[in-house]
């Protein structure tokens, strides 16, 4: 069946919110100008429940939002966006792209004059892809969400979301269809393969492909002695690497500082604890090696959506 590549304009942003939420998932835009007057372009072709997107909206609009059966791929050509997703507030700009996942509703701002590449990716297949992978069912991986294109990765995404815009801009989806899908496996593969992830059993990330060793033994560290006082100076020595270094892998392979990774990892901790033992959240944190038991709750909170009270109660 031949893929049809369609366009949509509008001058008003009560069109483009209908069209968006007809289209794609509940949409609901608010000028920051207050006049409802936006440049709305968008262009795209279906791929069989993934597709690629070109969107402008010409003006600063916010939107709220929230994708169920799709991840979302956004590289912007100009301009950026801002987005709260979950307990993150992150950016897209020049050298940075975005993968949203599934789930966690979200607030984004389009900086005037944005223009975006958008790569909807269906969920089944990352799924799938996973599955096969890692030969192990674990739902709808939460990826990272901050891309640096900069990194091998993230120039091999920006290739392929470059080559399906030429695509789209010259009606050339029909002519290459076995292309397409390979081109659309090979993005799964990326990310998967490239930026951590959560699962729904744990908010500590993980990754598919085997990190560097300096990395990997300064994980098990964390892992394996979160109870203790840490200092990452030490941890960096005992590996026999630089603390730069230690970082520079960290921010790499898993998107997040080796004191970002310890914090999920404490928290886990934490909530076994809770749960399982029935101890009172200021045990709990004491355990696991923070003493500061308001900042604890408050972790504890933006990690799981309840306070350590709340876990306590709710399997009594």
């Amino acid at each position: 069946m031949p893929l049809e590549v369609r366009e949509t304009r509008a001058t008003a942003l009560g069109e483009a919110e209908a069209y968006l939420s007809a289209s794609y998932c509940d949409h609901r835009l608010a000028p920051q100008d207050r006049t409802g007057a936006v440049d709305f372009r968008h262009r795209c072709v279906q791929l069989s429940g993934s597709g690629f997107n070109f969107l402008q909206y010409g003006h600063e609009v916010t939107i709220s939002s929230r994708f169920e059966d799709f991840y979302m791929l956004e590289m912007p050509v100009s301009g950026g966006v801002d987005i709260a997703f979950g307990t993150e507030t992150i950016r897209s700009e020049a050298g940075k792209a975005l993968i949203l996942s599934p789930g966690p509703k979200f607030q984004s701002r389009w900086r005037r004059g944005t223009r975006q590449r958008m790569l909807q990716i269906d969920r089944r297949l990352v799924e799938e892809r996973l599955a096969a992978i890692s030969r192990r069912r674990g739902g709808s991986p939460v990826f990272n969400p901050v891309i640096d294109l900069s990194s091998r990765h993230g120039r091999q995404l920006a290739s392929v979301l470059s080559a399906f815009s030429e695509m789209l801009a010259d009606d050339a989806f029909s002519d290459a269809p076995q292309a397409v899908d390979a081109a659309l496996g090979s993005v799964v593969d990326q990310l998967l393969g490239n930026v951590a992830f959560t699962s729904a059993a744990s908010v500590i990330p993980e990754r598919l492909h085997v990190s560097p060793r300096h990395v990997k033994q300064a994980m098990d560290a964390l892992r394996s002695r979160y109870a203790e006082r840490l200092l990452m100076p030490v941890i960096a020595g005992e590996i026999g690497v630089s603390e730069r270094a230690l970082y520079e892998g960290f921010r790499t392979y898993y998107q997040r500082t080796p004191h970002e990774i310890l914090t999920r990892i404490r928290m886990e901790a934490a909530r076994r604890l809770i749960r399982e033992e029935r101890l009172c959240a200021a045990e709990a944190a004491r355990r696991v090696g923070i003493h500061h038991l308001g900042r604890f709750s408050a972790t504890y909170r933006e990690a799981f959506g309840v306070l350590p009270s709340a876990d306590i109660r709710r399997d009594h």
